[in-house]
Formats: structure tokens, sequence, C-alpha cells
């Protein structure tokens, strides 16, 4: 896998948990769908300390996850960089490190982090319930949250082609 001035496109999250895997598909499908040189896309199903080896080495990573807040509905999406993060799905564990506490401790161990990271946070209804379908709420704006992401991607000056 090439690193240094690609872009990477890491998704995250839990094919088994319904709409949590919603990262996962939508990294799937844009490295099945549409050609963007310069980019590397990465499933993950974790963050925490495991992070750091999968950003390390690219001056910049989009990070593409699901959050489910109080106030949002299915399917809105909300940006975030590292200075104005809310923690997300599965970028944060309980049973590791926070992504903040991540990314500093990649940098004190002398790994070259990222310069730039963006955060796509994805609304979901987080209902732990076994399944690989999205609920009817995802599945109804999911062209519309794709092609959100991939004009997003597109913005940081790559060119897009359909397969």
């Amino acid at each position: 896998m090439k690193k240094g001035d690609d872009i990477m496109v890491l998704g995250l999250g839990n094919e088994v948990l319904g709409d949590e895997g919603l990262g996962l598909k939508i990294v799937e499908d844009l490295k099945y769908s549409f050609s963007f040189p310069n980019l590397n896309y990465v499933k993950a199903t974790r963050g925490g300390l495991e992070i750091i080896d999968y950003i390390k080495d690219y001056n910049e990573v989009v990070i593409v996850d699901t959050i489910a807040t109080s106030k949002g509905q299915p399917g809105d999406i909300y940006y975030f960089t590292p200075e104005n993060y809310r923690e997300t799905l599965h970028l944060s564990s309980s049973h590791d490190v926070n992504f903040q506490t991540a990314i500093k401790t990649g940098e004190a161990l002398g790994f070259n982090m990222p310069g730039k990271i963006d955060i796509i946070a994805i609304e979901i209804i987080h209902d732990l319930e076994l399944g690989q379908q999205f609920s009817n709420n995802i599945l109804e704006k999911y062209d519309e949250i794709m092609l959100e992401v991939m004009n997003f991607i597109r913005k940081k000056d790559v060119i897009c082609k359909i397969q």
C-alpha cells in the first residue's frame, strides 16, 4: 500500500450491527464505484491505539464513521477535525484510549502522523440490533449520503471517474 502523498479514506464500523456498518459500506462502495487517483481505502472495526497503525505516514486522512446523538436524525452528516471532534461510535473505544489521545500518542512516539484529518460522522439510531441490513431510515438516504461523502472527497482536488 502506497502512502506518502496519498490520501487515506478510512471506514469504521461493525458489519453485524446494522447501521453501525455504514462507514464500512460507504468506503467499499467508493472503492468499487468511483476511481479516485491517490486515494487508498481501508476498512476497520475499531479505533483507539490501533488507529495509529492505519493512519501513520499519510499526509491526509478522511475517516467515515457513525454517530448517535440525542438531537440528530438518521442520515444527518457532521464534519469534524481533531480540534472540534465529538466521539463517534468506533473511532474511540471504551476499552482503549480516545481518538485525540491516540493521535497525541502517535506524535509522541515519533510516528509521521497526518497533517490533515477530516472526520465524517453519519447519524444513526444506536440500537445494537444484530443484522447486516441497514434501517429503512438509512436505506432511504443512502444515495444522498454517498453523494455528499463523494463530493467532500472531490473537494480535496482529486479527480473522480465513475467505473
